[in-house]
C-alpha cells in the first residue's frame, strides 16, 4: 500500500486530506508542521512513498521541511500544496527538491491523479532526485548551471520520463551503479581538459545513460556468464545504434550530448572500435572522455562473465592502451585527477550504496 505524509497545518485541511486519501486506499500519516514531519521521516522513511505538505506553517515551514527531508536521503515524490502563484518562490521550492504543485483550495480528484502518476513513474522521480543529490555534492555545475537546466525543467522532464521508463525495465542495479560512477569520472576528466561547465554538466548527465541501448540486447547475451560467440558479440555491438536512436531526437543540449555518446563511446583511438571505426579526433570528445571512463569502471566492477580487478591494475591498463585504444591527452587528464578519483572509489562508493 502507498504510503503517504501530509504536513498541513489547518486542522480542518489536514482532516479532509487525511480522509479521502483514505477513501482512495492510501495509508496516510498526517502531522500540523515541518519540525514534526521532519521527526516522522527519520523514524519513518523507509516506509514512506509520498509527501504532500504546504508552504506556510509555523515552527517549520514547508521549503526549510523540504531541504531537511531531502537531507535525510528521502528521494521518493514531493508535492507542495500553495497559494501563491509567484514564480520565484516556485522555482526556490523545485530547486530544492519539490516535484510536483497543486494549488490550492485543493482539488482532490486532480491530487490523487497526481500522485498516481508520480507513483506510475516512481523510478524516475528517484532517478532525478539522486541526480540532483550528487551533482550538488560534488559541484559539478555551478548554481547559474543548475538554473539553466530547471529553466529547461518541463521539456527534459517530459523526454526523461519516456527515456527513464523504459530503462525502469532494465533491472540490472549494479549496472545502474556503474553508470553513476561512469558520470562522475567522466565529469572530473571533462573539468580538467578545461570545458565549459555547461559542457561537464552535459557530460555528466549524458554519461549516465550511455548504455541505454542495451535494454533492447536480450538477457541471454547482456547477462551471459562467459565469453560471446561472433554473432552474439554482433548483436551486443547493437547496443550503441539502439541508445542513440533512443536519445536522437531530443532538442535538449544534454540529451544530444547523451545520444553522441550512446553511439560513439565503443570507437578506439587506433580506429579498431564501433560502430563506425572512427579514428583519433574524428570521435566526438564526449564520447573519448566516457570511453576512458568507462573501462576504468568496468575493470574494477564485478560481471557475470569475469571478476572484480582491483583500482590499481585499472589505472596501469589506462596507460599501457594510452594512443591505442584511449586518447592519450585524455589518459593524461585521468591521471591527474588519479587521487580525487582514488579517493571516490574508496569512500564515496560506500556513500553510493547507502543512498541506493
Amino acid at each position: 500500500m502507498i504510503r503517504i505524509l501530509v504536513v498541513e497545518d489547518e486542522r480542518e485541511i489536514r482532516k479532509m486530506l487525511e480522509m479521502f486519501l483514505k477513501h482512495k486506499g492510501f495509508d496516510v500519516i498526517t502531522v500540523e508542521n515541518g519540525k514534526r514531519a521532519v521527526e516522522i521521516m527519520e523514524k519513518e522513511k523507509d516506509s514512506i512513498n509520498v509527501v504532500i505538505t504546504d508552504i506556510l506553517m509555523p515552527e517549520m515551514d514547508g521549503i526549510t521541511a523540504v531541504k531537511e527531508i531531502r537531507k535525510s536521503h528521502f528521494l521518493g515524490p514531493i508535492i507542495m500544496l500553495t497559494a501563491y502563484s509567484d514564480k520565484e518562490m516556485l522555482d526556490k521550492a523545485a530547486e530544492i527538491g519539490v516535484d510536483d504543485f497543486i494549488s490550492k483550495p485543493v482539488n482532490f480528484e486532480l491530487l490523487t491523479s497526481r500522485i498516481n502518476m508520480l507513483m506510475s513513474k516512481y523510478d524516475f522521480y528517484t532517478t532525478k532526485n539522486i541526480i540532483a543529490k550528487k551533482v550538488k555534492e560534488e559541484a559539478c555545475i555551478s548554481k547559474e548551471i543548475i538554473k539553466q537546466l530547471h529553466d529547461k525543467n518541463e521539456q527534459l522532464v517530459m523526454e526523461m520520463i519516456k527515456i527513464l521508463n523504459v530503462v525502469s525495465e532494465y533491472r540490472d542495479d549494479e549496472t545502474h551503479e556503474h553508470t553513476l560512477r561512469v558520470g562522475w569520472v567522466s565529469s572530473k576528466i571533462a573539468e580538467e581538459i578545461g570545458l565549459e561547465k555547461a559542457k561537464v554538466a552535459d557530460i555528466y548527465f549524458g554519461a549516465q545513460l550511455h548504455d541505454i541501448g542495451k535494454i533492447g540486447i536480450p538477457d541471454r547475451i547482456l547477462l551471459k556468464p562467459g565469453k560471446l560467440d561472433e554473432e552474439e558479440y554482433e548483436i551486443m555491438k547493437g547496443h550503441t545504434i539502439i541508445g542513440y536512436n533512443i536519445l536522437r531526437e531530443s532538442s535538449t543540449s544534454l540529451l544530444k550530448t547523451a545520444a553522441v555518446i550512446a553511439k560513439y563511446h565503443h570507437e578506439r583511438w587506433n580506429g579498431k572500435g564501433y560502430p563506425e571505426g572512427l579514428k583519433g579526433e574524428e570521435i566526438p570528445i564526449e564520447a573519448r572522455i566516457v570511453a576512458i571512463a568507462d573501462s576504468l569502471d568496468a575493470i574494477v566492477s564485478k560481471r557475470p562473465y569475469k571478476r572484480a580487478r582491483p583500482l590499481t591494475e585499472a589505472f596501469e591498463e589506462m596507460k599501457e592502451l594510452s594512443g591505442i585504444l584511449y586518447d592519450p591527452k585524455l589518459v593524461n587528464a585521468l591521471f591527474k585527477v588519479k587521487d580525487n578519483i582514488c579517493k571516490f572509489y574508496q569512500s564515496k562508493m560506500q556513500e553510493l550504496k547507502h543512498v541506493y
